[in-house]
């Protein structure tokens, strides 16, 4: 696993001004994750990472809806084995590559945030 801090990153545009700020930093994170929904399992790769959410590559182009629960668990070696739950919150489909799945945390499980919290760190380069 490669870290890079990258700079593109969930915008939201403020209603008052109509500028857009970034909500939380993002991280490259190339990495299998195994993810749980409506009693079916796949594995999907995270291609970025925050502490509001992840962006995931759906490589088997599975269907997903935006609002969908879903659960994803971690296995990072010498870092964190965790499994968080989140929502989708939008669905990217770019031409001639795989959709994507941006999704929110949800989950407000101590344990869930601490394995999340330990790859941000790991990530961040301050470990």
């Amino acid at each position: 696993m490669l870290p890079r801090k990258i700079d593109h990153a969930l915008l939201v545009r403020d209603e008052e001004s109509g500028s857009e700020r970034r909500h939380h930093e993002r991280f490259d994170l190339l990495v299998q994750v195994t993810l749980l929904h409506t009693e079916r399992s796949g594995t999907l790769t995270v291609l970025n990472i925050s502490a509001g959410g992840v962006l995931l590559r759906n490589d088997h182009d599975d269907a997903f809806a935006v609002g969908e629960p879903i659960r994803v668990q971690f296995d990072i070696p010498d870092v964190a084995t965790f499994s968080i739950e989140a929502k989708i919150i939008r669905i990217l489909t770019p031409a001639g590559k795989p959709t994507a799945l941006a999704a929110m945390w949800t989950s407000s499980d101590a344990t869930a945030s601490a394995g999340l919290g330990e790859v941000l760190w790991s990530l961040s380069g301050r470990r």
